[in-house]
């Protein structure tokens, strides 16, 4: 499936901000096993570094920075087509990792069920796109679905939920 222009553009932009936000992290740490007190927003430094847009901090249950950011694609603008693609490159420019868990949250049970069912067809081209993120190692959960630690550990697990 070839992206749209402004696709590609906001891959790139989501990129970079990855890769800063990986440099960023790795300084943060260094400073963190030499002061365990030390606490800087790595989060918004990376952000600053690669925009001038605003950018919210926030913090998950354990108080650390929380890297975040937001997309605004209008109706039919390929949102779930950026999600897949962005998938891979959060995990390939920030966690260096091809397992995980995502919680991947849709406003709708119409959305909800598109979504399912174009994530567990092996031939469409957004399972395609998470199964090359993944090595060929995605698993779709639901809510009511049954997985352990250790499918986490080893696959790529995409659980979608309903607001």
């Amino acid at each position: 499936m070839e992206l749209k222009d402004y696709q590609k553009e906001t891959l790139k932009q989501v990129k970079l901000y990855l890769e800063s936000l990986s440099s960023q992290k790795r300084k943060y740490d260094k400073f963190r096993e030499l002061d365990p007190e030390y606490d800087s927003d790595f989060t918004k430094k990376a952000w600053e570094s690669v925009t001038d847009a605003q950018f919210t901090s926030k913090r998950n249950g354990l108080g650390e920075y929380l890297p975040n950011f937001c997309l605004k694609v209008p109706t039919g603008g390929g949102k779930t087509l950026l999600a897949t693609y962005m998938l891979d490159l959060i995990q390939n420019h920030y966690i260096n990792n091809k397992a995980g868990l995502v919680l991947w949250i849709v406003p709708t049970s119409q959305i909800y069920r598109q979504t399912l069912s174009v994530l567990r067809n092996r031939e469409h081209p957004y399972r395609q796109a998470l199964d090359v993120s993944s090595g060929g190692r995605t698993i779709i959960l639901e809510k009511g679905n049954h997985f352990t630690p250790q499918d986490i550990s080893e696959n790529l697990c995409i659980m979608i939920l309903m607001l």
